[in-house]
Parts: structure tokens; C-alpha cells; sequence
């Protein structure tokens, strides 16, 4: 991986570059030139930085550590356990919105209108592929956002109208579908610098746009208001995996592999090395326990004081949380908290349990929903280099109707583990698994089905801030249903 921190460099160089006044004489213009001071920018300057931006805020700090892992109770809070109760300061939402505007998408952008100047279809591609990620993820989390208007402050628009969920979804899908085609693979003269998720492999990044259309479509699937035919473009990816190939093994899955180095650790790692804030939920270690499951010894460690698994429940008061005992509760697995732990961002095994949810509602396309399922755990055991064993993918056979779809998604959840905010989206789609709120919450016993949007967005876009709530009919607190699950 580059180290981000020369990117980081670059750009505040940049940024900072004076160019002398014309009315210089003699040689003081040549003098006075740092010939290590870039004049313009290349993409492989923002590329770095606007990928690791986007998978730090979405798998380190409190949007992915309390908002994704606590509200999908794959962690519990055993400090400080307010945000637990669905306390959630401003900081954390601002902070979500505004890294990924400001700093993601940003990169993004100047990625796209540089390689729109030097003819770089590639790097075009996977800047709209980034960003499509990185919009999928704001709508995901907040609701109806700013789209089709947003990143243009520099041609002057600088209050940008609010998309609907829908609309920016089905936007995506023609964004994703139009970058992925553009991709040339073979073309050499094209190369990706810069690209710490796929080291310039063009095909990966395929891989990726279609992948993400099939995520983004799933949560369309079940829309009669739907902009566009769902099944029909789930159709026209999975017919033709050479046009629109998608993952096809574990060593497919989209992460950002970080590196034990300054600056390139992963995020949960960094937090731990100053905090002890969390342990695994009573929600999800209980499960496993009944299922058996073999995957919790990775993603759990057993309590130094105790011999078995012992979770947390969620919510609860800071004195009840700190009368368990942070020697009699278990932590996050050793995998999760390495510095070198991936960021995830898709996996096979997610792909195949869409195909297993697409199979049960009639997409023919796709398959058997049994034999997706059950690939879709195997993969997930695979993850984690273990197999899966027979005699649980048997007890775990799919059941027909609503009780084998109530498995697909629980499974899934399972799944998901490391990936919180995907799994709460999950949640939230779906109200599978049966998650019950904590007895100590402030969110009137609700599990939160939105993040609000931050106060900047009242002061400072208000007309178009109003606009957007009361075309999603509600409040701007974390009550309001998003579009998906309606």
C-alpha cells in the first residue's frame, strides 16, 4: 500500500503553492522555485487518500464501531454507554457526513476531472465506481442526500438539492453499469497509479461495479415504486459474466488490506491501542452458541476470567456494563483488532446470499436459493480460512417459505460480522434477525433506522435540508424510515 501519508503531503503541497507575481525580476523566480512542489495535480496524488479515507470512516471510529457494529448488536458498549442507548452526540453524525463529502468524494471528484482532461477512461471508471460506494453508503445511512448536485462548489453550486433514495439509487445502477462497461482491461496505456485496493487490476474493479449494482438493486428489490426494473438489471448482470463479471471466489472479496505501519493500520486496531470500549454482543455470541457455530473463536476471544464466551448485552448503564468485569467479557476477536485486518467492503459470501434472497423472490437468474445459501456460508467459513463443517450447513438446511428467508437473513447477519453498517442496513431492510432494543434507550424504543443529518446541513442549505424531510415525511431524528424499508 502507498503510504498515505506522502499522499497526504502532496496534496497539502499543492494546496499550498504560491505562484510569484509576474512582476518579479532577474533570477528570483528560479530561486525562489521548490522543484519538489508539485505545480498540478495527478490522480494517483488523490487516489490513496480517497480510498482510505472512505473504508476508515466506514470500518474504524464511531460510524463504524458504535453506529454499524453497536446498532447491528455485533458489539456492545462496556464503557461509556450512552451512544449504546441511541445517545449519538452530533460529532458522530457530522463527522460521517462530512469525511465522506469533504474528503472521499472529493478525491473522487478531482480523480474524475483530471482523467477526464488526460483521456483516461480508467481512472475515470474507478472514480465513479468509488464514488457510487461512497453515495451508496450516505443514502444507506441518512436517507435522501445531495446527488446529482452535490460536488460542485468549485462551477458554483453551492447549495445542492436533496435526491430521493430511489432516485439516487437508480442512478447509481446507470453509473456503476456505464463504468463498468468503459473499463479496458487489456489497455496497458491506461494504467491505475495509486490503487492500494486492486494494484491497478482493471478486472477487479469490474468485478466491483457489478457487485455493488447487485448490493444497490437488493435493496430495490421489494419497491412497487422503484425507478427502474430491478429484476430485469439483475438479469443483465448475472446473464453475461463477460461483460458484467462479478466475484466469483473469496479471493475475489473487496477489502482494503492495511499494513502494520503508521498511518496504514486498520482503524479498530488504532482505537485500541488507547481504548478498551467494547465487546461482543450478548445478541450475537448467543446465537452462535446455539448454532454452534465455529466461526466465534474468531470472532470472539473468551474472557481472561471465564472459560466460556460471554457477551454484552446492549445498552446497558455504564455501572451495570462495568459490574460484568473487563476480564469476564469477551472482546473482539484477535482478527478484527490486528493492525493489518482488512477493511471490508464486499465479499463473495455476500454476493452469494444476495443470489440466494434474488433465487427466493423469483429471479430466475440466479439460481437455486438453497444451493446459494449454503455456498454463501461455506465462503463465509472460507474467510476466515476454516471450512465449513457438513453436519452444520445440514442442520442449517434452507426451510421453504418465510422461514427459509428468515434464515437467509440471519445467516447473513452472521456473515456480516466485521461489516456493521452493512449489517444494520440489512436490518433495517429486512427487521431480520428479531433485534430488540435495549431497556435503556433514548430513542423511544426504536432501534435508530437513520443517523440525522448534521446541524451544517440546517444553517447552511436550509431550504433544501427542509425540503428533503418533508418529502420523506418526518423529523430529522434517527425514527424516520428510510424509503428501502417503507
Amino acid at each position: 500500500m502507498k503510504n498515505i501519508i506522502s499522499s497526504i503531503r502532496s496534496k497539502t503541497l499543492l494546496a499550498a503553492s504560491i505562484v510569484c507575481l509576474s512582476a518579479c525580476t532577474g533570477d528570483f523566480d528560479e530561486l525562489n522555485t521548490n522543484n519538489n512542489t508539485p505545480s498540478t495535480g495527478t490522480a494517483d496524488l488523490f487516489l490513496p487518500h480517497g480510498i482510505q479515507s472512505a473504508v476508515d470512516i466506514q470500518s474504524g471510529g464511531s460510524l463504524g464501531m458504535d453506529i454499524g457494529e453497536g446498532f447491528s448488536q455485533h458489539w456492545a458498549r462496556i464503557q461509556y454507554t450512552d451512544i449504546d442507548q441511541y445517545t449519538v452526540s452530533s460529532d458522530v453524525y457530522t463527522a460521517g457526513w462530512q469525511g465522506l463529502y469533504i474528503e472521499s468524494l472529493a478525491d473522487y471528484q478531482r480523480i474524475f476531472k483530471i482523467s477526464q482532461e488526460t483521456g483516461n477512461t480508467n481512472y475515470q471508471a474507478v472514480a465513479v465506481i468509488l464514488r457510487s460506494w461512497v453515495f451508496s453508503m450516505l443514502t444507506d445511512i441518512y436517507g435522501d442526500i445531495p446527488y446529482t448536485d452535490a460536488l460542485q462548489g468549485l462551477e458554483g453550486k453551492l447549495l445542492p438539492t436533496y435526491n430521493a433514495q430511489k432516485d439516487v439509487y437508480a442512478g447509481l445502477i446507470a453509473e456503476l453499469k456505464t463504468a463498468g462497461e468503459s473499463i479496458n482491461v487489456a489497455n496497458t496505456t491506461m494504467p491505475v497509479a495509486g490503487d492500494i485496493l486492486f494494484n491497478g487490476d482493471m478486472l477487479k474493479w469490474k468485478k466491483f461495479a457489478n457487485t455493488l449494482s447487485l448490493k444497490i438493486l437488493s435493496r430495490m428489490i421489494d419497491k412497487a415504486d422503484s425507478p427502474i426494473n430491478v429484476k430485469t438489471e439483475i438479469t443483465r448482470i448475472l446473464s453475461d459474466p463477460t461483460k458484467y463479471p462479478v466475484l466469483t471466489s473469496v479471493s475475489d472479496n473487496i477489502q482494503l488490506n492495511y499494513l502494520d505501519a503508521t498511518n496504514n493500520q486498520n482503524p479498530v486496531n488504532v482505537n485500541r491501542k488507547t481504548r478498551d470500549d467494547h465487546r461482543v454482543s450478548a445478541t450475537i455470541i448467543n446465537k452462535m452458541l446455539q448454532l454452534n457455530d465455529a466461526r466465534l473463536p474468531v470472532y470472539a476471544n473468551k474472557p481472561l476470567k471465564r472459560s466460556v464466551y460471554t457477551g454484552v448485552p446492549n445498552g446497558l448503564s455504564s455501572t451495570a456494563a462495568s459490574k460484568l468485569g473487563l476480564d469476564s467479557t469477551s472482546k473482539v476477536g484477535d482478527y478484527f483488532v490486528a493492525p493489518t485486518a482488512p477493511g471490508v467492503i464486499m465479499t463473495y459470501a455476500e454476493l452469494l446470499f444476495l443470489k440466494a434472497e434474488f433465487a427466493y423472490k423469483g429471479v430466475t437468474i440466479t439460481g437455486d436459493a438453497a444451493t446459494n445459501y449454503a455456498a454463501a456460508i461455506t465462503a463465509s467459513f472460507a474467510q476466515y480460512k476454516l471450512a465449513a463443517p457438513t453436519d452444520y450447513i445440514a442442520a442449517n438446511a434452507l426451510k421453504a417459505g418465510a422461514d427459509g428467508f428468515t434464515q437467509i437473513m440471519e445467516q447473513k447477519w452472521i456473515a456480516l460480522y466485521g461489516q456493521g453498517l452493512e449489517a444494520w442496513t440489512e436490518y433495517r431492510r429486512t427487521g431480520i434477525p428479531a433485534l430488540k432494543t435495549p431497556t435503556l434507550n433514548t430513542n423511544q424504543n426504536v432501534l435508530p433506522t437513520r443517523l440525522p443529518y448534521p446541524g451544517s446541513e440546517e444553517s447552511l442549505n436550509y431550504d433544501n435540508f427542509s425540503a428533503a424531510l418533508a418529502k420523506q415525511g418526518g423529523k430529522n431524528d434517527m425514527k424516520l424510515k428510510l424509503w428501502f424499508a417503507k
